[in-house]
């Protein structure tokens, strides 16, 4: 009877033994697939679609398919589980199958749309207004932005303007990082106002005239398109008009310079210093000229014409 006894605990211990060491799994076991998913990972698992009863750790790492891709869909068909399940040692016999035939699987995704690219352009451009104080941007864009779906994780998004000068940039870059790589590059165009406060002639002017406060006026309008626009009306009083200007024309910096503060024919003191001496005389300006500009002037008396450096109204110093 006792020798009973240690036949069958040996048969136990045996039996204990295969099924540990064999890698086949002996006892019935319930799979429950899901009928719709949704992973983040490039790959699909077995535990990512069905759930295993009694739990099985190892068994519910096991890849099953490569994910498809951000925002895309597949399915997973129950033969496909029960292979890999069979090569990794379960008997099919065994396995009690619960929930769906199928499984849909999809891929976890961050949409992208319209309203975010028009988001990351104003961020931009509001970051950017310091550099323009008394700017106002809008962009807006050309045609349809469509939607895209950019991967699940931490999402960056540069932008750069078709312009490092930003002003006149018809085209905007948008760099789109997922935990710090890039998975997409956008270019999106449109018109970009950039409205502002700037001096535009209260009538026409002419070639040569000086520009007084009666000349301009300061009105808001839309700059996008001009170079040098000019902000203040300091910086236009007392120059002089290079180019003709038009009744509510923008004044650029290009419209304007600076009027001689000497002009040819004028009589000027010439002023020769060395030391503690100092030597002047009358002279005659034979050029134009601004303040520190170097000119020919004609001594009065001597008639001797030098080069002189313009050091103030009616004033040429020279060298001797």
């Amino acid at each position: 009877m006792l020798k009973n006894r240690v036949d069958k605990v040996a048969k136990s211990i045996v039996a204990i033994m295969l099924v540990l060491f064999s890698g086949v799994t002996s006892y019935a076991m319930d799979i429950t697939l899901r009928a719709d998913v949704t992973v983040n990972s490039t790959q699909i698992t077995l535990g990512d679609v069905a759930i295993l009863s009694p739990p099985q750790a190892r068994l519910s790492k096991k890849r099953l398919a490569r994910a498809p891709a951000p925002g895309k869909k597949m399915v997973i068909e129950r033969a496909q589980v029960a292979r890999q399940l069979e090569l990794n040692g379960i008997d099919a016999a065994l396995l009690r199958w619960h929930g769906a035939a199928q499984v849909v699987v999809r891929r976890g995704a961050r949409w992208f749309t319209a309203a975010d690219v028009q988001h990351y352009i104003e961020s931009y451009l509001r970051r950017e207004q310091r550099r323009f104080p008394g700017i106002s941007f809008k962009f807006i864009p050309q045609g349809r932005v469509k939607s895209f779906n950019l991967p699940s994780g931490s999402l960056q998004v540069e932008v750069i303007p078709a312009l490092a000068g930003l002003l006149g940039s018809r085209r905007f870059t948008l760099i789109c990082r997922v935990d710090g790589r890039v998975v997409r590059n956008l270019s999106v165009s449109g018109k970009l106002q950039a409205v502002a406060d700037v001096v535009t002639a209260r009538h026409n002017l002419r070639r040569g005239q000086i520009v007084s406060d009666a000349d301009v006026a300061v009105t808001r309008l839309d700059i996008s398109k001009l170079r040098d626009p000019l902000f203040s009306v300091d910086d236009v009083v007392g120059k002089r008009v290079a180019r003709a200007l038009r009744r509510g024309q923008v004044v650029q910096a290009k419209n304007l310079d600076i009027p001689p503060l000497i002009k040819k024919g004028n009589l000027v003191k010439i002023v020769a210093s060395r030391g503690a001496l100092l030597l002047t005389a009358t002279g005659i300006a034979r050029q134009d000229g601004r303040m520190g500009d170097v000119i020919k002037v004609t001594n009065a008396s001597s008639h001797k014409t030098v080069l002189g450096k313009i050091t103030g109204p009616d004033r040429v110093e020279v060298e001797f």
